[in-house]
């Protein structure tokens, strides 16, 4: 996914303006763009109304407060990195295989430039108090395990499962913190080694 920067859209005078449903749109790329590459917190409203292009009126009426466009922004988040995560898996291969592929997933995402660290982490750090934001993250978690354990034919409950999600959660923070891929490799190859033991003590 591109969420590299642009330059701030603007309304020509004298244009149109944006019907409803592409003010919302724009509101949103704009949320997204300078959420994840700034931050939510040094994102102030009228920065995110002046990159896309709208008036004030129609960001309050399409999401309210600023919270609620991070609530819809972290929402967005999860369910681009579902379809992403779904397209770039393959249902043929070996269990260890699908998940070096998932995690392949972050190191595509640093080598392109694009990697700013896990959109919920990062909302997790710098909103660490508010229920609706942490309530988007939680089902986010929820569904990080099911993808896993779907990849590795296991229970999302698992100590299995909870184990590489603690190794995926990793992989993320080395990847924000160094932006060097070998440091995700690493970490996948744990995640492998760890489901193969698996395999092997239940095979005995």
């Amino acid at each position: 996914m591109d969420r590299s920067s642009s330059k701030a859209l603007s309304v020509a005078p004298g244009s149109s303006p944006a019907t409803p449903g592409k003010a919302r749109e724009r509101i949103m790329e704009a949320a997204r763009r300078l959420f994840y590459t700034r931050g939510i917190n040094a994102t102030g409203i009228d920065l995110v109304i002046a990159e896309a292009g709208v008036a004030k009126g129609s960001m309050y009426h399409h999401f309210g407060s600023k919270q609620a466009l991070v609530v819809a922004y972290l929402q967005r988040e999860e369910t681009i990195w579902k379809t992403a995560s779904a397209a770039r898996d393959d249902l043929e291969a070996f269990p260890t295989a699908r998940l070096a592929i998932f995690f392949d997933g972050i190191s595509t995402d640093v080598i392109a430039g694009t990697f700013h660290g896990c959109p919920f982490m990062n909302a997790a750090i710098e909103r660490p108090e508010d229920p609706e934001i942490h309530r988007v993250i939680t089902h986010y978690r929820g569904e990080l395990a099911l993808h896993i354990a779907a990849l590795i034919g296991a229970d999302a409950s698992s100590s299995l499962v909870l184990k590489l999600m603690v190794l995926y959660d990793g992989a993320k923070t080395s990847a924000k913190m160094t932006l060097d891929p070998a440091l995700v490799k690493l970490a996948a190859d744990m995640a492998c080694d760890t489901v193969h033991d698996h395999i092997q003590n239940v095979g005995k």
